[in-house]
């Protein structure tokens, strides 16, 4: 949608909706304080009596004096969307939520607890130390930016989780876990609309950013998982990607393929390093390729431990 008002007309709201798929909606974040425009997924099942969102963003945070509506959830239930037939995605709230959170960084969780009073909030179950409570504020970044760490409920669901509503109707998703860019990484996967939904895993255009605790050669063995679920799709050449920036609806295979392609020559050196720097008392290192489209800023430890260097 174009950035309207809300329905009062008088708040500007901190997000704009758009139509992907029959069931889908990509609502973007789009001038938030840390410049992150997070991308926000709504599958709307009526049948169900449910909406699953995945990732919530940041809160709607934002420098703009003109934005009013920060809340996501009033955003869904209260602002008209063309694409809707010029209805809120869940007017009224009607319909109960799901969300999921694809990880737990600030730029995808900041919206949560306004959902959290009412509604299942679902993540990985890979790595459970990771989203601990004594762990989240420091893994999900908030503690480096001075946020307050939101306080919800997270259930952990296992690979090829099938998600359902509260009364046991299927949403059309599964949770895939997709460890590397962080252990809590999961994907969602929609077999009938032939849709992946890959979170912070891999994007387009802005850097792909990795934390202290990722790992590339975690994230190669991802990758090749995705690919090779991609590929084994008879009209694999319709499946499309969706990433938590940047990409939307985009052929999965040739975005997977690529953004591959690029991690390789980043660790056999045939990308050259374009930036190394000091954050937060640890070494990081940028590669961005001059011509294409894809770009890493990472931790230089993970890009020499992929190397198979030993790191102090």
């Amino acid at each position: 949608m174009e950035k309207g008002t809300s329905l009062d007309n008088k708040r500007l709201p901190a997000f704009t909706a758009r139509r992907l798929t029959q069931t889908t909606f990509l609502i973007v974040e789009w001038d938030d304080v840390f410049n992150e425009h997070p991308f926000i997924y709504a599958k709307v099942v009526p049948s169900a009596k449910t909406i699953l969102i995945l990732d919530t963003g940041c809160g709607g945070a934002t420098h703009n004096p003109e934005i009013g509506l920060k809340s996501l959830r009033e955003f869904i239930e209260t602002v008209n969307v063309p694409d809707n037939n010029g209805k809120p995605l869940n007017e009224g709230g009607k319909m109960k939520y799901i969300v999921v959170e694809s990880h737990c960084h600030y730029d995808h969780i900041l919206g949560v607890e306004p959902f959290a009073t009412d509604s299942p909030i679902l993540g990985s179950s890979h790595s459970p130390s990771f989203v601990s409570p004594e762990n989240f504020p420091a893994n999900s970044e908030c503690n480096a930016l001075g946020l307050r760490a939101p306080i919800y409920e997270l259930t952990l669901v296992p690979h090829l989780h099938e998600i359902t509503s509260s009364s046991g109707l299927s949403m059309g998703l599964t949770v895939l876990h997709t460890p590397g860019h962080t252990p809590d990484e999961l994907a969602l996967w929609d077999a009938d609309e032939k849709m992946l939904y890959t979170g912070d895993t891999l994007y387009e255009d802005d850097p792909i950013i990795f934390p202290t605790r990722g790992s590339l050669p975690v994230w190669f063995s991802t990758i090749d998982q995705l690919i090779e679920l991609v590929e084994t799709q008879p009209d694999s050449e319709n499946v499309m990607i969706n990433c938590g920036h940047a990409t939307a609806l985009r052929p999965a295979l040739e975005v997977l393929r690529t953004c591959r392609k690029f991690m390789e020559n980043v660790v056999s050196g045939k990308e050259p390093l374009k930036r190394r720097y000091l954050r937060r008392g640890t070494w990081c290192v940028e590669f961005k390729e001059d011509k294409g489209r894809f770009s890493l800023i990472c931790p230089e430890r993970l890009v020499l431990e992929a190397k198979g260097e030993v790191v102090a």
